[in-house]
């Protein structure tokens, strides 16, 4: 909803929402606990309440109602099957599309994927023992209980510490149910720090790390899962550790993965550690037109910072169409070949075949990396238009994989990251490396605490980029087996308002 309000308020002629359910809002609907909103908003909002605020903001109900206004359309209860590059770079995508009037073929001259992401299921796990009932995904239990008005169980174990898993498990505790524990399989929590106090903490429900489900029991109905504690580097069951647990319920917190199969069908790079494609600054993938942002792109903690990505994307995409719009009617004025507005489109996001040999050498380490040319022969965005920003020390991701050339030297750019451990007092590096073969430090920033489960975003401008080839991204800082769950909340926003640059040096 935010990328197509930003496409509209972009300039784009047409503007076309597809929602595969009958009201918009994607999950919020059945979040109903607050926190959503602070940062967007500034006040605490419900997931319903957010997605009717922006809902709303395209002039429409969140409910089944309504079709949009003029700016934007919305066809709702549609499922998107494919996106058709073959002609991206003629200016021109096709989405095929399913809905209960029949197949739809969309033709656009950019497409938004912000799809989000879906649960990991028991598929995705090695549990030995019989296959019961009782076994449900964190958000299937929630959908359960806030939609349907149904409990999943009496008995409850949680297996994984993800922030819906945390929300879970003070839901079922609100309501009656006995939450014997949450065990997380690393030695850290996955989920924010002020989920761990208000809804374990302040609940009196345990949090268990190095441990994880090895085997269930159970004929018909879940009767027991069996616990393991397990190796901190390895992650194996250590042996003579296993326990019974006696539960009816076990729900599903293992991790989120983005919803990325349009995209991959559709030729884009994929992120090998996100899971989402690669993107530049404007959220464009090595796709020309086809832009990606939120969860589909990398797993967000709050909706907030995914709603902004939404408008980044959006307003890319709307500025992208138009500059192929400007170039098919100056193509058909002269009656032949690429006008420069279609030329412009596509080089913000095609690499030329030729490079100079800095270029060479900077997409060399960028292949190595995961970002090699796609085998399809399409030209990946290359040094030659884009910055590479490579993760170093400590940093397990950076988002955006690359930053365009052609960013004005006042535009602001938001790195998105996540370290690779736990880490005291942490001090972020980015560090920029010259077509010489010099390094200069671009932005350093500093919080209290870092942990996996904690997106850090740092700001830059345009100007920091200028002139380099590549982009490091580095933390350095003191590590710990586990960050204290319950230290410091209050400290957590300071520490995020420190990165996001108020504390920057």
């Amino acid at each position: 909803m935010a990328a197509a309000r930003a496409a509209a308020d972009g300039g784009a002629s047409r503007v076309l929402l597809v929602d595969r359910e009958a009201k918009l809002g994607g999950i919020l609907k059945q979040c109903v606990h607050n926190g959503f909103g602070l940062h967007r908003f500034g006040e605490e909002l419900t997931g319903p309440e957010y997605a009717a605020r922006e809902a709303a903001s395209l002039g429409c109900a969140s409910g089944a109602g309504g079709a949009g206004t003029g700016r934007v359309e919305v066809l709702r209860g549609a499922s998107v099957l494919s996106v058709d590059a073959a002609r991206a770079g003629e200016g021109e995508l096709a989405v095929h599309a399913v809905s209960g009037a029949g197949a739809h073929v969309l033709r656009a001259r950019a497409v938004v994927l912000a799809t989000g992401s879906r649960e990991r299921g028991a598929g995705a796990l090695n549990m030995a023992g019989s296959r019961p009932s009782g076994v449900f995904s964190a958000g299937s239990a929630q959908n359960f209980m806030n939609l349907q008005g149904c409990l999943p169980g009496r008995r409850a174990v949680i297996l994984g510490s993800g922030d819906i898993g945390l929300i879970m498990a003070r839901r079922l505790a609100s309501q009656g149910a006995e939450v014997e524990g949450v065990y997380e399989l690393m030695p850290h929590p996955s989920g924010l720090r002020r989920n761990i106090v208000q809804c374990l903490d302040d609940f009196g429900i345990p949090l268990h790390l190095s441990r994880t489900v090895t085997r269930l029991e159970g004929e018909g109905r879940l009767e027991a899962v069996h616990v393991s504690d397990v190796d901190p580097v390895t992650l194996a069951p250590v042996p003579g550790t296993e326990r019974r647990v006696p539960c009816d319920t076990l729900l599903l917190s293992v991790g989120l993965i983005p919803e990325n199969e349009v995209a991959k069908t559709a030729g884009a790079e994929l992120d090998a550690t996100t899971g989402g494609a690669r993107v530049d600054n404007r959220l464009a993938t090595s796709v020309p037109g086809l832009f990606a942002c939120g969860n589909a792109l990398h797993v967000h903690d709050l909706v907030d910072h995914a709603s902004a990505e939404g408008e980044v994307a959006g307003a890319a995409a709307a500025a992208y169409a138009c500059r192929v719009a400007r170039g098919a009617g100056a193509a058909g004025g002269a009656g032949e070949g690429d006008a420069d507005g279609l030329r412009e489109a596509r080089a913000a996001q095609v690499a030329p075949e030729a490079q100079d040999a800095g270029s060479r050498a900077v997409g060399e380490d960028r292949t190595a990396h995961g970002a090699a040319a796609d085998p399809s022969g399409r030209l990946s965005p290359s040094s030659a238009v884009s910055v590479p920003v490579l993760p170093d020390e400590g940093v397990r991701y950076v988002v955006p994989q690359r930053i365009d050339r052609a960013t004005g030297a006042d535009e602001r750019l938001t790195l998105s990251l996540r370290v690779s451990r736990a880490l005291r007092e942490p001090r972020f590096y980015v560090e920029g490396v010259a077509a010489d073969g010099s390094t200069r430090t671009v932005k350093k920033a500093k919080t209290m605490v870092a942990v996996p489960a904690e997106m850090v975003q740092i700001k830059l401008s345009g100007a920091d980029v200028t002139g380099l080839s590549s982009l490091h991204v580095r933390v350095e800082g003191r590590a710990e087996d586990v960050v204290d769950a319950a230290a410091s909340v209050r400290s957590a926003a300071e520490s995020r308002a420190h990165v996001a640059g108020g504390g920057a040096e």
